[in-house]
């Protein structure tokens, strides 16, 4: 998922623009300086990106469906295959390249057909993006995935 900013798609995690169809990761030194001391996880020295130890890479999920995004801005969803380095979670991944493959239309955005055409990417029906996302990979098969964590306990 993406914030769309003009007709430009942005991180919805840091200021970032996806200029292109193709994204490739790295951990910005402005992010280890400012996220270090907040937050954790984050390396202070340069690595490549995704890092078992940082917050870094490219994020997308496991499977396709809508999240509840808050804020001023539009969102957009998609489908990406990514490659290189891997991170897996449970329920997704952080990567070291990702390309745009499709954008999931809605009818609150109707800059994404227009976003799309500009990245030169395919335009899907939510209720077609499960046979689309087949159509440009396979994903993460389940036993490479992480389980779940564990709930706190109730006291």
């Amino acid at each position: 998922a993406w914030k769309v900013v003009g007709e430009r798609l942005v991180s919805p995690n840091i200021p970032v623009r996806w200029e292109g169809r193709v994204m490739h990761a790295e951990c910005l030194p402005v992010q280890r300086r400012i996220m270090k001391g907040a937050t954790g996880g984050w390396l202070a020295e340069e690595h490549v990106s995704p890092h078992p130890d940082c917050q870094c890479g490219i994020y997308a999920y496991h499977e396709p469906g809508r999240r509840n995004w808050f804020g001023e801005f539009d969102w957009v969803e998609g489908i990406v295959t990514v490659w290189g380095r891997l991170e897996a979670h449970a329920d997704g991944l952080r990567a070291e390249h990702a390309r745009i493959e499709a954008l999931i239309r809605r009818r609150e955005v109707p800059t994404a057909a227009r976003i799309a055409a500009r990245l030169g990417c395919d335009v899907v029906d939510r209720a077609a993006v499960a046979e689309a996302a087949g159509r440009y990979g396979a994903p993460l098969p389940p036993g490479l995935r992480p389980a779940d964590p564990a709930p706190p306990a109730r006291i």
